[in-house]
């Protein structure tokens, strides 16, 4: 069991890598728009394709984000993850009455989490392999999926 503050965005950027990396079998995001968990990069998208591709039936990757252009416009590898792996991967436009929220999550397993205090600053913590630490963190989030959002598609609209 281990916490570290973080107040770098190279080492909040070095959390999110080695939270990916660890191939959790549950992954929970929010995020304003992931810009600054970059997803895209190959590792991680390499991750993310190996939780999603395991036969655990137990698998599951939820985002949920307050602003869409960016996972819509800057994250195609992600959306094609959508595409070919619904439901067990779902990215949700949080409704509005969630957009004053200021801080993002990134919990693995239940028992990982990284938990940044405030989109725009680096100040984060990192919680390893603590269940007990994890738990607010988590009943957070499902406070934040019950208020319910709209699903992204993977598919565009359009003529």
């Amino acid at each position: 069991m281990a916490s570290q503050l973080i107040t770098t965005w190279s080492a909040y950027d070095d959390a999110v890598g080695h939270l990916c990396a660890r191939s959790p079998a549950t992954l929970l995001i929010f995020d304003e728009d992931l810009s600054s968990l970059k997803l895209e990069r190959p590792p991680r998208i390499a991750a993310l394709a190996r939780l999603l591709a395991a036969p655990d039936a137990q698998k599951q990757l939820t985002i949920v984000v307050q602003k869409t252009a960016f996972v819509r416009q800057y994250s195609p590898q992600l959306m094609q993850l959508l595409r070919f792996h619904q439901p067990t991967l779902t990215i949700i436009q949080a409704p509005p009455q969630l957009d004053s929220l200021r801080d993002s999550l990134l919990i693995a397993d239940g028992r990982d989490a990284l938990v940044r205090f405030d989109h725009a600053q680096a100040r984060a913590r990192l919680m390893v392999d603590d269940a007990e630490a994890c738990a607010p963190y988590l009943r957070r989030f499902a406070e934040i999926v019950a208020a319910g959002g709209e699903p992204i598609s993977s598919m565009t609209l359009g003529l």
